[in-house]
C-alpha cells in the first residue's frame, strides 16, 4: 500500500480549506464596511437585515454614512427614531431602505454600451441609471411612485464604489439616499 506524501496531505488540506471558505452574504458584507454603519443600523431596526440574509439575488444601493447624514435630522428622526432603540415609523422606515434595493444581481457592466436603464427598486420606485462618458453612474429616480418619508431628492446620487460581490447578490455604495 502507498501512503501519499505529506506535502500532497497539505496541498489537499489548503485546497480544502479554501473551498470552505463561503462567500458572505450582502448583509455581512456590508455589515463589514464602516462606510456603511448608519445604512446597516437602518436596515437592522427596520427587520430588513434578515431578507438580506435571504437567499436572494438582491442588488443594493447602499448609502454611505455622509449621503444619510445628508438627510434632514427632523426627517431622520420622524423615520429613525431620535436615539437607538427608538420607535421607527414602521411604514416609512422600511420603504427608505427598500428604495436602496432592487431584485436581482445588477453589476455596473449591465448598464455599459446603452444611454440608460430604468429598475424597479423594492418599495416600487423606478431608479434611471446612467454612465456618463467619465464613467460615472449617476442614479436618479424617476417622478411618480412611492415616495417616502417626506425626503425629496432633487440631486441623483453617484456610484462610489459598484460591483461589491455577497453570496446573494450585489452591493453598490453610493453618496446619497434614493427617495423623492
Amino acid at each position: 500500500m502507498r501512503f501519499p506524501s505529506l506535502s500532497m496531505l497539505a496541498a489537499a488540506g489548503l485546497l480544502l480549506g479554501a473551498g470552505a471558505a463561503r462567500a458572505q452574504d450582502c448583509m455581512a458584507v456590508m455589515a463589514g464596511d464602516s462606510r456603511l454603519s448608519s445604512f446597516v443600523d437602518a436596515l437592522n431596526r427596520t427587520g430588513q437585515a434578515e431578507l438580506l440574509h435571504g437567499a436572494g439575488p438582491f442588488t443594493v444601493l447602499a448609502p454611505d454614512n455622509g449621503a444619510i447624514d445628508r438627510v434632514p435630522v427632523n426627517i431622520r428622526n420622524d423615520l429613525m427614531g431620535s436615539q437607538p432603540g427608538a420607535d421607527i415609523d414602521p411604514v416609512r422606515g422600511p420603504a427608505v431602505v427598500n428604495a436602496q434595493m432592487i431584485d436581482g444581481r445588477h453589476f455596473a457592466r449591465e448598464v455599459e454600451g446603452r444611454n440608460r436603464v430604468t429598475v424597479r427598486t423594492r418599495n416600487g420606485n423606478m431608479l434611471v441609471i446612467e454612465r456618463g462618458a467619465d464613467g460615472q453612474y449617476t442614479l436618479t429616480p424617476e417622478r411618480g411612485g412611492f415616495g417616502a418619508g417626506g425626503i425629496r431628492q432633487v440631486e441623483p446620487a453617484h456610484v462610489v464604489q459598484a460591483d461589491i460581490p455577497c453570496s446573494n447578490g450585489v452591493v453598490h455604495i453610493v453618496d446619497r439616499v434614493l427617495v423623492r
